[in-house]
């Protein structure tokens, strides 16, 4: 018998508000406004996608409420009347599809994107310099505070203006108001310092008053500033948030979004596939405390990405919504495939954090597993990608990530597909990749892949090498080369010692207890990470500065996953030879090192599968070849993704 997911389609009232059903899309930094805050296309149908999708709240990304606000360079600006007839229209856009729509009101505080940033006290942030300068922040006046309460008031009320069902105040996330409500950042000796919650409530207060009683506010609570972090000094508790909900509840706030954390601790309050494992919800049990102690809807999240657990959690658990971020942004559809019976073909998010990581470096926000994700404004869904015009035969030789997703975009265009696979099953180096504890979700994305290919009837040869004689007999009129990659071996003197990481994930060799990984990029790190779950003591060599992600943070930042589990990284260490039984590494006084291990495990990447020559001797007999993702060069999943969207676009 399939789920009905009563639940989660029950409506709710917000306010005077009805919502639809009980999911609401989290707001998520896009950077698709213009450069000074506007309104674009790219922004509003994106917004209007997840709306027509089936989401019952829509709630914008954070809009700054003053110049002094700017979160990132590209947020959307609402500190000025100009700006609402573009407001207008994403307000509409969300509307006339069914949804409620929501603005986030936003100031930085001291992660401002200024040339000088300001806080409540002369503090920035703990772990690393603010965003955009190395300044300190400089103390807001006690009638900067004031100016900066009116200045919210107004933006809420310029989201009324231009038609939005509410507003949310951002409260937490280590921004303005948090940085007001947080022992750590506030040590101020005037009113807002001796009544920490006194400047949300004064907000509150003042957008009731500008905007009407009726006029729902929702409020964005940190319910626990560091997660548990050690590594932080004690900041917002569960306690002071339980306080400061019931103040804001009689301020008139009418609904709470509780979350937690702060960019010190980025990497649990935007939780990466490490952090998450076995975990959908990370905030639920902070937002039943919340619950307990106020009257109005509590909404929570954190990593909700399966229908399935959606509608357990709120069956048994006392919260009222939840919101989904991450998982709007891989699937726009994700509730009509709920209502309409199609749950199978929901795209599902791998938890990479690909969308959070490109913000990170000012790039727009991108999802890995669907390319259609912020591209909206061109095609509103699959069903509105154009046809080919000419149709052609189109073969597709892997059938990994990249060879299924270029294989299902260009059936969607009309074209005759084929993908041969030399394997006996889909999946590619994924179903490697896939293989740590903490990588189940990348075992749904193959399977959701199979699915649509069966769904779509795509032809698929399995145990097929697509050879020149294979190609000469097809006789393709395109030709994608998703052929992907092999396992990169060191060539260290000695390297015969070395375990392949490739087969140590495949379980076709046994590990001793004590073990040396060369190499600290992606594969090096999740490898040793999921060995020292095996309670295996892991030391990794790695030759340069290990590049820090989001995702990486979780496990390499002091008090993390690493440090948790006991593995041990030395930077800038090259090794220079290997022995059966360990490794010799010169430190950089010139001193030799022996560092004794029962195995070497080399896992410092991977090259493409396939060389140069096969693509070449084939354009030399007129065949379009377009080679991507991993047989280009080793890629992530989100490069794969994309360049096999286009590459099927494109014939």
């Amino acid at each position: 018998m399939s789920m009905t997911y009563s639940k989660i389609l029950e409506p709710i009232q917000i306010g005077k508000v009805r919502v639809r059903n009980r999911i609401n899309m989290a707001p998520m930094t896009t950077l698709y406004a213009g450069s000074d805050g506007e309104v674009t296309d790219q922004l509003m149908q994106y917004y209007a996608a997840r709306a027509r999708g089936g989401a019952g709240m829509v709630t914008v990304e954070g809009a700054y409420v003053n110049d002094n606000g700017l979160q990132i360079p590209c947020s959307i600006n609402v500190s000025n009347d100009r700006y609402i007839p573009g407001l207008s229209r994403i307000a509409n856009a969300i509307k006339d599809n069914g949804s409620v729509a929501v603005l986030q009101l936003i100031h930085a505080g001291i992660q401002a994107w200024v040339e000088q940033s300001v806080g409540p006290s002369e503090i920035g942030r703990i772990d690393g310099k603010p965003i955009s300068t190395e300044l300190t922040p400089r103390a807001m006046t006690t009638k900067e505070v004031h100016q900066y309460v009116d200045d919210f008031a107004k933006a809420a009320k310029r989201a009324q203006m231009a038609g939005f069902d509410a507003v949310q105040v951002h409260g937490t996330h280590g921004y303005l108001i948090m940085q007001f409500l947080s022992p750590i950042t506030n040590h101020r000796i005037d009113n807002y310092g001796v009544d920490r919650d006194l400047f949300p409530v004064e907000i509150v207060q003042e957008i009731k008053k500008v905007c009407g009683k009726e006029y729902p506010v929702i409020f964005r609570l940190c319910a626990d500033e560091t997660l548990g972090d050690t590594f932080m000094e004690k900041g917002i508790t569960i306690e002071d948030a339980k306080v400061t909900a019931q103040r804001l509840e009689k301020a008139g706030v009418d609904a709470f979004d509780v979350t937690g954390g702060s960019d010190d601790v980025i990497h649990l309050y935007v939780p990466s596939a490490y952090v998450l494992e076995g975990i959908e919800g990370a905030f639920i049990h902070y937002a039943e405390q919340i619950k307990e102690v106020v009257s109005v809807p509590v909404m929570t999240g954190g990593g909700v990405e399966t229908p399935e657990e959606a509608e357990r959690i709120l069956t048994e658990h006392n919260v009222d919504m939840l919101f989904v971020g991450r998982g709007l942004i891989a699937d726009s559809e994700w509730i009509r495939k709920v209502e309409t019976g199609k749950r199978e073909e929901i795209r599902p998010c791998v938890k990479c954090v690909e969308c959070g990581q490109r913000i990170v470096y000012d790039a727009e926000m991108r999802c890995s597993v669907n390319p259609l994700s912020g591209k909206e404004w061109k095609y509103l869904n699959e069903s509105e990608i154009p046809y080919a015009h000419d149709v052609k035969k189109v073969l597709v030789i892997g059938g990994g990530i990249a060879g299924m997703e270029a294989a299902k975009t260009a059936k969607l265009r009309g074209h005759h597909v084929t993908i041969a696979e030399k394997n006996p099953s889909l999946g590619g180096t994924l179903t490697t990749a896939s293989k740590p504890c903490f990588k189940y979700r990348f075992d749904r994305l193959v399977q959701y892949y199979i699915n649509e290919v069966k769904r779509l009837d795509i032809d698929v040869q399995l145990n097929t090498l697509a050879d020149e004689y294979y190609i000469e007999t097809m006789k393709p009129d395109a030709i994608i080369m998703a052929t992907g990659s092999k396992e990169l071996l060191t060539k260290i003197p000695g390297a015969e010692h070395c375990l392949s990481a490739d087969d140590v994930l495949n379980e076709k060799v046994e590990v001793g207890e004590n073990v040396i990984v060369i190499g600290c990029g992606m594969v090096g790190e999740e490898l040793s990470y999921n060995l020292a779950r095996q309670n295996k003591k892991v030391t990794v060599f790695e030759a340069l500065e290990p590049a820090m992600s989001v995702q990486g943070i979780a496990l390499l930042r002091p008090t993390g996953l690493f440090e948790q589990y006991g593995v041990t990284v030395h930077t800038h260490t090259p090794i220079v030879e290997i022995y059966e039984d360990g490794v010799l590494t010169v430190d950089s006084m010139g001193r030799k090192i022996i560092t004794k291990a029962d195995h070497i495990v080399s896992a410092i990447g991977r090259v493409p599968a396939l060389g140069d020559e096969f693509i070449s001797r084939l354009r030399e007999k007129k065949y379009w070849v377009l080679p991507i993702g991993d047989a280009v060069s080793a890629r992530r999943v989100s490069e794969a993704v994309h360049e096999a969207f286009q590459a099927a676009m494109s014939i």
